[in-house]
């Protein structure tokens, strides 16, 4: 099973996952929403096609910058992903496998 399925991850809407930073520190954050994008479920070369957003609300007290963070959750373990500020304590996360 592919834990960054969207599948898999849709499920997580309305959860909680931990987040830590660089320095070791540990934040829960609300996944907020997990956007479909217009590829997603399609083929590719015979592959398929995982194309998604989630959209994580973080707490007031902390600012993540663009980059890389420890992301962990059971249902999906714990995964290094490219994190990008949106707005109003938001940040996005984009799984594409088209590329």
């Amino acid at each position: 099973m592919n834990v960054l399925s969207w599948e898999n991850i849709s499920k997580l809407t309305g959860q909680t996952v931990q987040l830590i930073d660089g320095a070791e520190n540990e934040y829960d954050v609300l996944v907020e929403a997990v956007n479909e994008g217009e590829s997603n479920g399609t083929t590719k070369d015979d592959r398929l096609v995982e194309h998604y957003t989630m959209v994580l609300l973080g707490p007031e007290e902390a600012e993540f910058p663009q980059g890389n963070y420890l992301i962990s959750h059971p249902s999906m373990g714990q995964q290094i992903l490219y994190m990008m500020q949106a707005k109003d304590n938001r940040y996005t996360i984009t799984i594409n496998t088209e590329a």
